[in-house]
């Protein structure tokens, strides 16, 4: 109940209690005191009402992604939440109402949801509902109001507690079983990127070295061990291993509607998990109104750092792809393979591309189109992609995340 709806309750309540006294005094009889001594008990039940414990209620927040302070989804998800509440006291509570906020930090968008339920003997109840799909972001639970009602409806009472929960959407993501980018690496395209720093070992042994404190027992080369009286552990062969960054399109020109900067940001994912999960180090490009060069300096590159900066990403940047490719250039070593991601289609990306070329860096393009493109975009796009295969880039198109593995060459898992 609002605020102004209030005094209006008591002002009615006043009014009737009024005529009831002046119906007694000045017409007397046995039905104005009977009326009167029942207005009498209804005003007493309505001030005890305050005092019926809803100020003090407690709660316990579950989801199906656990009970704890944060969880972790991917988008396009829905969150089962169950609360469970206990009102203190004693009076009688006819039903309560039960208000949950849910609100995304970037943007301010709030959910709010609203169920009741009729408190058992003991004064406790639960509720449970169900989240609309969330999108990407960060999202954190407020307060929960609780209120009641007098069986009248005139007066409200409410309470609430907190049990703060942050919950953390992560891009859509679909699983990738191959990328033509790595069939091509095997066939000798990266050779010239070969570093000591991007190796891994392999099973094939090289040698025998010092015995290094943390050792597996596994790697302990025993018949070295004997004839030498001195621990000595096996050496094997290093894998070279291509560098792969990402550079993700964030100017905010580029795209036609959010659907498509978000299909963007799955692919990216994507792909990184491919990369991941393959053994290569990555690096990521991300420039806008909070720029991020992951990998900068040749520094290694996790996980779980790029995808917290993939929950935040918005295509909020002012530079165009051509400017940012520009400066991938400068902040990084020659020799990797750059794979560019988003719907630009401009010369000047052509000429920031061809320039990363001479630093010895490959360039490769994952063109993200529109679901409606016109008549006119599909023949520049055409054109698009026979310029790159002419200029021997590796080019995919791709307008939704579930033709993704098609586009790249691939299959998915």
């Amino acid at each position: 109940m609002s605020r102004s709806r209030i005094p209006r309750a008591w002002w009615l309540s006043a009014a009737l209690y009024g005529a009831s006294l002046f119906y007694l005094l000045f017409q007397g009889g046995k039905t104005s005191l009977m009326l009167f001594m029942i207005l009498n008990a209804l005003a007493v039940y309505l001030m005890l009402g305050r005092w019926s414990g809803i100020g003090g209620v407690q709660g316990i927040r579950q989801t199906d992604a656990g009970s704890g302070a944060g969880a972790i989804l991917s988008a396009g998800m829905r969150l089962q939440v169950k609360l469970r509440m206990a009102i203190p006291g004693f009076w009688p509570l006819p039903y309560v109402i039960v208000r949950e906020r849910l609100v995304r930090s970037m943007g301010g968008d709030a959910q709010l949801y609203e169920m009741s339920f009729v408190p058992d003997y003991r004064r406790r109840g639960e509720v449970k509902f169900e989240t609309a799909p969330l999108r990407r972001g960060r999202y954190e639970f407020q307060g929960t109001d609780c209120s009641t009602r007098d069986i009248f409806g005139l007066f409200e009472h409410r309470g609430s507690f907190a049990q703060p929960m942050k919950i953390q959407v992560l891009p859509r993501t679909i699983q990738l079983k191959d990328w033509r980018l790595f069939r091509r690496s095997q066939r000798g395209v990266f050779q010239h990127t070969l570093n000591s720093l991007w190796a891994r070992e392999t099973t094939q042994i090289d040698g025998v070295r010092e015995y290094i404190h943390g050792d597996r027992l596994s790697r302990i080369h025993w018949n070295a061990t004997a004839k030498t009286g001195q621990w000595k552990s096996k050496e094997f062969e290093r894998e070279a291993l291509p560098r792969v960054l990402f550079v993700l399109d964030r100017n905010t020109a580029s795209y036609r509607s959010l659907d498509q900067f978000e299909l963007a940001v799955s692919v990216v994912a994507s792909l990184l998990e491919l990369t991941i999960a393959k053994g290569m180090p990555i690096g990521f490009a991300s420039s806008g109104e909070t720029s991020r060069w992951f990998g900068e300096g040749r520094s290694y590159v996790t996980r779980d750092e790029v995808f917290q900066h993939l929950i935040d990403v918005e295509a909020d940047g002012k530079q165009s792809l051509g400017d940012v490719l520009v400066q991938v250039a400068e902040r990084y070593e020659p020799g990797i393979h750059v794979v560019v991601i988003g719907p630009s289609k401009d010369n000047r990306t052509v000429a920031a591309m061809q320039a990363l070329e001479g630093k010895r860096m490959m360039p490769s393009i994952v063109h993200i189109d529109s679901v409606h493109a016109l008549p006119e975009e599909a023949a520049k796009l055409q054109q698009w992609q026979m310029l790159c295969q002419s200029k021997q880039w590796e080019f995919s198109s791709v307008s939704q995340l579930d033709k993704l593995p098609q586009a790249l060459g691939g299959a998915s898992a």
